[in-house]
């Protein structure tokens, strides 16, 4: 495994703090990748024209860092692709598609995209049919842009349809596609009660990006030695899988959001600690 050029951090939690403040912070923490969420105030449809793309594309790669993923926030903002109201579905549909076809400037080919969430009074074979025709239309859009789109699984404190792998492999055989891979939350692996080595057993090559965040009973994505995850388990079943592709470390608790850099720095530092066979969780 490459973890200097597969590790990357997520700017959702620098929301409080300016992109270009993100980028100095990413050079300082010695990383030369990210996850670009497309958050407010960094990155999103929202602002419309007002948005030069290429700038902020040109901004990121003049700092000498890559862009591996784009994830589109899809739990703070109205974006759901799941659900029973059609207009929010389609408007839903059209914002990530924003997000597809401008991938390429960022010279990136990986955008992530929630199953999105069912009204828990509805049946939940509604959702999950709006859900996977609206991957499916994501899907052939992404294929024109020649972007990959991944799935996100989710736990179930955020959506009801993707609790563990196999109903992430239920939606995906459904959808089905070329360009339809996988991106891995380890929160949400342990949620629903699995191993990451497990996701890799069922999915194998489709899955293209794994996000490693500790985690507790309230499912909070957490710096690396915080919560109850047995992290040293996730980076033996990465370098036993041979895996290749990005390793997003997520942390996107409220409170880290007033200390962004300091809170990725004690993430950092534990994941080294746990790579050269220091303290872990057993």
């Amino acid at each position: 495994m490459d973890f200097e050029n597969q590790i990357c951090i997520n700017n959702m939690t620098y929301r409080r703090y300016s992109f270009d403040y993100f980028l100095e912070s990413v050079t300082r923490l010695g990383i030369k990748n990210i996850e670009l969420s497309c958050c407010h105030p960094h990155y999103t449809v929202y602002e419309g024209d007002e948005i030069d793309v290429n700038s902020l594309a040109k901004k990121i790669k003049n700092a000498g860092i890559r862009v591996l993923a784009i994830e589109p926030e899809q739990n703070f903002l109205p974006v759901n692709i799941a659900s029973h109201n059609e207009y929010l579905r389609k408007e839903s549909v059209r914002q990530l598609q924003f997000y597809i076809e401008n991938a390429a400037a960022f010279d990136c080919n990986q955008v992530i995209v929630y199953p999105g969430k069912g009204i828990m009074d509805y049946p939940m074979e509604e959702a999950r049919k709006y859900c996977c025709e609206s991957l499916h239309e994501l899907e052939r859009i992404a294929e024109k842009c020649r972007v990959s789109l991944l799935l996100q699984n989710v736990s179930h404190c955020i959506s009801g349809l993707t609790p563990d792998s196999a109903a992430v492999a239920g939606i995906i055989n459904e959808v089905g596609g070329k360009n339809l891979g996988l991106s891995v939350n380890t929160c949400a692996v342990c949620a629903g009660g699995e191993t990451l080595n497990d996701y890799f057993v069922r999915f194998g090559e489709r899955i293209k990006m794994v996000q490693i965040s500790d985690s507790d009973d309230e499912d909070e994505q957490l710096v690396l030695g915080e919560g109850n995850q047995d992290i040293r388990r996730h980076i033996d079943t990465l370098s036993k899988q041979k895996y290749e592709g990005p390793i997003a470390l997520e942390i996107t608790m409220e409170e880290y959001a007033d200390g962004a850099e300091e809170f990725y720095a004690e993430s950092i530092r534990a994941l080294e600690e746990i790579r050269k066979g220091g303290a872990g969780h057993e």
